[in-house]
């Protein structure tokens, strides 16, 4: 044998000669040559094809016969030798259909077990043929960056890793995302990124930076599972050296579901642009269009509703555009651009090709069979083999749909397996499989017709829905070999039927009607809505039936037609969506025909600009009426704008309205329209109006009408001598009483002029005094406004109103946003120019003064002697009073002196002239932010890896994966082992630990909820130190505070570390690169502070050296700081509900509060505040801190509710001079809402089944309670599912639904437990009776309380949201951030990046 070895060695020099193989995609066969002269081993040969670059790496593997079992499952199926190969010499390879990514070095070599040598190696080169390649694009060397776009239809619902290749390069890996390690070809090193929300958003498009012209080439977009690898599609990507116009071109088939046509833009959008899609040779020619929100009045109607763009286009850049069900007709040249207001700006072209599916292949070969004078039986036979993927479109509501497969392979009856997958590759139907194989949303609804004579093996889907679209292939191999005996593809589509209809439509029907023979005593149909809720059936309880749909459906009931069609009368926009009907046998149980309808009500639009006199909202309904009829007009809040009751008298017209409004009263013509006077941006928003019954109180006719009030905007720079506010309105004046009246958004008078009594001085606000004028005579109708030496603080909106004896005449606002003018140096210059020249005359004398952002002297021509000490014998300050020239000279800036400064050159107390300079000092880059929130119950930690000044998204870590959840914490709960060596920390720990059984569990040590033990540290006894290993109890094991509090931090930071390893900003990051922010629950006591520094060293946060990079954060502060900044999502709006925390919320609610008191700026104005503050203060460094500082300009205090996880904490801050925040008060109580769940749940199913179902099934309990508090925070009837196993345990006992028959507030309902919404209250009765005297003993204590925050978990809860604002709403302000969960979090790391925010005791 060790001769045979020595001989196959002596061989290898002759057979180790290097190949190549071209063709192209879409070949049938490439053929790998292989051929062996030399000695065949007589024990045990074998002949193993492979690639390296492959895991595994077997391409095939011959023995006496074809080896698969270890062979890579991208070449299943498609690879095969000679029969005779061993006996011949030759080992040639064929490969069927090769495809782009088989490209790569293939190497050939003969084993006999103990040696093996290399034959040949076979460089095979898949090149892509034109009519292959997915996509063209061309970019010119130099350009910042370009886009490779890879969509993926499906919703991932497993773990996958996303990879981009180039088979022409190797190692050929461009890029990869997902839980393996990368081996990036290091020509792309630093140069790729991807979305950081690839894998949910399912847009895995490549960002390519500093394209180069050897980056030209074909990238390979795929997905791999634990499986195989997926293709998706491939980019040939051209990068020119010279200047040429560029043009993507897009190729796709006619009948696909959309196509996507790429445009990003790569700098930052500042100011409000339109991005426009249009094109050329239409007319009209635009396509689509996004300003706020998609523009479609002028879409050419070739494209109305087959269009999209992403929600977050303006924000991210990207501008691609989604076109659905693309037409030959589509194809053309697209145009994308950007229209600001001076120039449209051209972005890219797009070259759109659309084809028919049939390949010119198969046409001609139709030709020549029908030439040929074939029968139609055989082209007939054939028709699926000539269509690479057979496509099958029906309606949904069919009752089922045949995927055709017919194959020309003769097989054997006892040896074949037939396998249909979708292309999740589950199981939909198989001859072989055991039932539990076939996935449980194809159980009961497949059948396949098994006919070896006929090789028809065609499947039959019952029932098809949306949900089943998607293309499913058929697998017919030999049980015994695994050899794939033939294969076909289908491409299901179900269409949903669409229903569009406008608001105000008497009613709308969305149509059902089956052909299955139905009877009235076995058969229930139920209409739901898209998120389950019950809309209608024929076999409903009133209770069953959602309020939202009371009184307002009618279904048909024929059951001899099978017409169950369904009317929904008055449809407004908030019932939009897609409703399914199902038809249930009641004695089978089975699902009879299943449709679904998609309703869209459209809003009619309403644009005026502010400061016109008036603007009607129109309504005029088709429906007869009676005089007995309620006429009410609505705001989007409820609010009441206006109304009337033909019985009684008029409504109570919320004092927002009134004297502004007039309606038409005509029942004869029907005509309801309002017309609302002097509109502002505070009235923009949804309005509704009601026609009713006065007695009944249903609803005759109903229409919405969206009202949009656009401000005209100044912009001035901040230095100017004086800005012009322009008013001009054609009003009749008085002489005695007219009174024109001039606020700023918080509601102060900046100016107010009476034309009997002149400018009234007194009431104007300090901020403006000499500041103001206008003309007095007020003519011809001119009220425009002067406001001198305008700076950033002046930036926001300003309304102008004139009245007479408090009615209003006219009213018009006006944006101002004041730039600041900026300068930029780096650390180390010798100095730095502030630059101030003003071209007002200066005479006498006069003073002049710079002050930095917190109002210091930095430099002044006399006082010299109040000059701060940071910048003594660093300033020079010109005094040239002729020129006007006041510049200063900042000598050796740091990054200390990066900063807003100011200079106000005064009179006495005059102001003569005033600007502001905006410095910047780079020096060393902010080291990124990581936040800890160790929480009394769940912990979690967020991060940001951009510098400071360039903003960047907070980033949270989300939990609970492997239990099917999706949250921001995880539970503060670590397991050890008997040697106490940690394990596992969060849900891992707990569902490991409750999974244990018996005596196992005492070798681990658990220890869960234990924070307070932690933290709380008590003054030692005189004498005595500071004891950190005093040890914590858990089910009479211990361990010491640091060591848990150790294990806690090193868990996290490990993990940490490795989520921003697979983060497109990270990469190789080590904790010593971070700032560490530490949540702490109140003053942080000196042994605290000592215990967790500790603690974080042991851990790896920080070293002995590095201390200073660990920051400790109020959680209070922290979230008050993210409330403050303001979120970028703004606040929820109190009739906001929402089934999921990350949901976004309706545009419309964005930026307003849970309540509106008394003299209180009403929602629409506090919506226009966040944005004109998140436009102008957070742009620049030290954004918070100024924003803290100017946000609430009357230092009224903020009381801080955080609603966690365990216990609520209330707490009291103040906001100082200079921005930071100063706790003044605390207070914190414990929750019973989850053990009053549990104890509820125990009362239906009995204490012993529960508490066995406790026993056995801990993880089972976990989803319940994790399912519960995300219910929570709803405010009506909720459904909790309940596992098969606990359904099955408690029928063991008796029929499940008599357990519920004594229980009140609980009932089934197809597998779920339905909880009634007084029942869901009930278990938080107490606690909110808590939360609400311990907040009237804090508010008692503390005075100038303005608003009321609350943040945490349980502030999802809209009961506790309602409950707060109907206790305290009518004297403070009631505020809650989107996602008040994560607000601790995100603001711990805002206070990372401003630590001087956060003041300490």
């Amino acid at each position: 044998m060790e001769l045979l070895a020595v001989i196959l060695l002596f061989y290898a020099s002759q057979y180790l000669l290097a190949m190549g193989e071209e063709v192209f995609e879409g070949a049938e066969l490439a053929v790998l040559p292989c051929h062996y002269s030399g000695v065949i081993p007589e024990v045990n040969p074998s002949v193993i094809w492979s690639r390296h670059d492959l895991k595994p790496q077997t391409v095939h593997l011959r023995r006496k016969e074809d080896d698969f079992c270890g062979q890579n499952q991208r070449f299943s199926g498609r690879t095969s030798m000679k029969f005779d190969a061993l006996a011949s010499a030759d080992f040639s390879l064929s490969l069927r259909n090769p495809r782009l990514y088989d490209s790569g070095n293939y190497i050939c070599s003969i084993s006999d077990g103990i040696a093996e040598i290399t034959v040949t190696e076979v460089k095979l080169q898949v090149k892509a043929s034109p009519e292959s390649l997915t996509m063209t694009m061309k970019v010119l060397k130099g350009e910042e960056s370009v886009l490779l776009p890879c969509q993926y239809g499906k919703e991932l619902e497993e773990v996958v890793t996303v990879k981009w290749s180039r088979s022409d390069l190797n190692p050929n890996i461009v890029h990869k995302l997902g839980n393996y390690p990368s081996e990036q070809n290091q020509l792309y090193e630093g140069r790729t990124s991807m979305s950081p929300y690839a894998l949910t958003s399912s847009d895995f498009s490549l960002t390519l930076k500093e394209p180069q012209l050897s980056d030209s080439g074909i990238y390979i977009c795929s997905i791999i599972d634990d499986k195989e690898e997926i293709f998706l599609s491939d980019v040939q990507l051209h990068v020119r050296a010279s200047e040429e116009f560029l043009t993507v071109t897009v190729e796709v088939y006619k009948g696909e579901e959309s196509v996507v046509l790429p445009c990003q833009y790569s700098k930052v959008i500042e100011d409000l642009v339109t991005v426009k899609w249009g094109r050329s040779g239409l007319n009209p020619d635009t396509v689509h269009q996004r300003r706020e929100r998609d523009d479609l009045r002028g879409q050419n109607q070739l494209f109305e509703g087959r269009t999209s763009m992403r929600p977050d286009a303006l924000v991210s850049g990207n501008f691609s555009l989604t076109l659905k069900e693309p037409q030959l007709s589509d194809s053309g040249i697209y145009i994308c651009s950007i229209i600001d207001e001076e120039e449209e700006t051209r972005l890219l072209d797009i070259q759109l090709h659309v084809k028919e599916i049939f390949p010119t292949w198969a046409v001609v070969l139709l030709v020549l069979l029908v030439l040929l004078a074939v029968s139609g039986g055989l082209l007939f036979h054939f028709r699926h083999d000539l269509i690479s993927v057979y496509k099958v479109e029906v309606d949904s509501g069919v009752e089922s749909v045949l995927l055709p497969f017919k194959t020309t392979v003769r097989l054997s009856e006892y040896n074949t397996t037939v396998t249909w997958r979708n292309n999740r590759n589950r199981v939909v139907h198989s001859n072989c499989y055991k039932d539990y194989q076939q996935h449980k949303q194809f159980k009961g609804r497949t059948e396949m017709n098994i006919n070896y004579k006929s090789r028809d093996f065609s499947l039959t889907l019952k029932n098809p829905t949306d949900r089943d679209s998607g293309t499913y292939s058929c697998t017919v191999y030999d049980y015994w070999s695994g050899k794939i005996l033939a294969e076909k593809q289908v491409l299901l589509k179900v269409k949903v039927y669409k229903v569009e209809v406008n608001s105000g439509v008497k009613s709308v029907l969305l149509p059902f009607k089956t052909t299955v023979s139905l009877t009235e005593d076995n058969t229930t149909v139920t209409w739901r809505n898209n998120d389950g809720r019950m809309v209608a059936s024929n076999r409903y309880k009133d209770d069953q039936q959602h309020r939202q749909y009371k009184n307002r459906t009618e279904m048909k009931k024929n059951y001899g037609s099978g017409d169950f069609s369904l009317t929904l009368k008055n449809p407004t926009v908030r019932d939009s969506g897609t409703y399914s009907c199902t038809v249930y046998d009641d004695k089978s149980g089975k699902i009879r025909p299943n449709k679904q309808v998609l309703l869209k009500v459209k809003v009619y639009k309403v644009e005026v600009d502010s400061g016109v006199e008036s603007v009607l909202l129109p309504f005029k309904t088709p429906v007869s009426l009676t005089e007995e009829v309620t006429v009410t007009w609505r705001n989007n809040s409820g609010r009441v704008v206006d109304g009337y009751d033909w019985w009684y008298k008029n409504l109570q017209q919320h004092k927002q309205y009134e004297g502004r409004t007039e309606m038409k009263i005509n029942v004869k013509s029907r005509d309801f329209s309002l017309t609302l006077k002097n509109p502002t941006v505070r009235d923009s928003g949804t309005y509704t109006c009601t026609v009713s019954y006065r007695q009944t109180g249903e609803i005759l006719a109903m229409k919405q009408v969206l009202l949009k009030v656009k401000v005209y905007k100044v912009e001035v720079d901040s230095g100017v001598e004086s800005v012009l506010l322009p008013f001009k309105a054609t009003v009749l004046l008085s002489k005695d009483n007219t009174t024109v009246t001039w606020t700023d958004n918080p509601g102060r008078v900046v100016r107010k002029h009476n034309r009997r009594l002149g400018f009234l001085s007194e009431v104007q606000h300090q901020r403006y005094k000499n500041r103001t004028e206008m003309k007095t005579k007020f003519t011809p109708g001119n009220f425009s406004l002067t406001l001198k030496n305008p700076r950033h603080r002046d930036s926001g909106i300003y309304t102008c109103i004139v009245s007479r004896w408090g009615t209003i005449l006219a009213m018009k606002q006006v944006l101002l946003k004041v730039k600041v003018y900026k300068v930029e140096v780096d650390s180390g210059v010798e100095s730095v120019l502030l630059p101030f020249k003003t071209p007002v005359s200066l005479t006498g004398v006069v003073t002049v003064m710079w002050r930095n952002n917190s109002g210091r002297m930095v430099d002044c021509n006399y006082f010299k002697e109040l000059q701060l000490r940071q910048y003594k014998y660093r300033t020079e300050m010109k005094k040239n009073y002729k020129s006007g020239d006041f510049s200063l000279t900042l000598k050796n800036p740091t990054v200390r002196d990066s900063g807003t400064y100011t200079c106000t050159i005064c009179r006495k107390e005059t102001i003569l002239a005033k600007k502001q300079v905006l410095l910047k000092v780079k020096g060393e880059a902010d080291s990124p932010i990581m936040a800890i929130d160790f929480g009394s119950g769940y912990s979690g930690y967020a991060f940001n890896l951009k510098p400071r000044e360039e903003g960047g998204e907070t980033q949270l870590k989300r939990w609970g994966k492997e239990l099917g959840l999706d949250s921001p914490k995880t539970p503060t709960c670590i397991l050890f082992d008997r040697h106490k060596r940690f394990l596992k920390f969060g849900y891992e720990a707990k569902t490991a630990y409750s999974n244990m059984r018996g005596r196992e569990a005492d070798n681990y040590y658990i220890f869960d909820n234990f924070k307070r033990n932690i933290l709380d540290i008590y003054e030692p006894a005189p004498g005595r130190g500071v004891r950190n290993n005093e040890k914590i109890f858990f089910f009479s094991k211990s361990m010491t505070r640091l060591e848990l509090f150790r294990e806690v931090l090193r868990f996290l930071k490990d993990d940490a570390l490795k989520t921003i390893k697979h983060h497109p900003a990270g990469g190789e990051i080590s904790a010593s690169d971070f700032t560490w922010v530490l949540t702490v629950p109140g003053s942080l006591k000196d042994l605290t502070k000592r215990l967790m520094t500790e603690a974080a060293v042991q851990a790896g946060l920080v070293g002995e050296d590095t201390k200073d990079k660990l920051v400790f954060a109020l959680e209070s502060a922290a979230a008050l700081a993210w409330c403050l900044k303001p979120p970028p999502d703004g606040f929820i709006t109190q009739n906001h509900s929402r089934t999921s925390q990350d949901q976004p919320p309706e545009p419309a609610g964005a930026g307003t509060s849970c309540n509106d008191p008394a003299g209180g700026p009403e929602p629409g104005e506090t919506r226009v505040l966040l944005e004109t503050q998140n436009q102008d203060q957070v742009a620049e460094p030290g954004g918070t801190k100024v924003l803290l500082e100017t946000r609430n300009p009357d230092r009224k205090r903020y009381l801080v509710v955080d609603c966690g996880d365990q216990i609520y904490r209330i707490t009291v801050h103040e906001v100082l001079e200079g921005g930071a925040l100063k706790m003044l008060d605390k207070d914190f109580r414990r929750y019973l809402g989850e053990k009053k769940i549990k104890e509820f749940l125990r009362e239906i199913f009995s204490h012993g089944v529960w508490r066995e179902y406790e026993e056995n099934f801990p993880s089972e309990v976990l989803k319940i309670m994790f399912e519960f508090i995300h219910l929570q925070h709803l405010d009506e009837d909720v459904q909790i599912s309940c596992p098969d196993t606990l359904r099955e345990r408690a029928q063991r006992e008796k029929d499940i639904e008599t357990f519920f028959a004594s229980v009140e507030g609980a009932s089934w309902e197809d597998g779920v437990i339905k909880i009634s919404r007084d029942k869901l209250r009930s278990f938080f009765d107490d606690s909110l009776q808590r939360i609400t005297e311990r907040l009237r003993d804090v508010l008692n204590k503390n005075s100038n309380i303005g608003f009321i925050v609350l943040v945490g978990g349980l502030a999802e809860s809209q009961m506790l949201r309602q409950f707060i604002t109907d206790q305290f709403g009518h004297q403070y302000k009631v505020l809650c951030p989107l996602r008040p969960q994560e607000a601790v979090l995100k603001g711990a790391v805002e206070l990372g990046r401003n630590p001087e925010l956060v003041q300490f005791d």
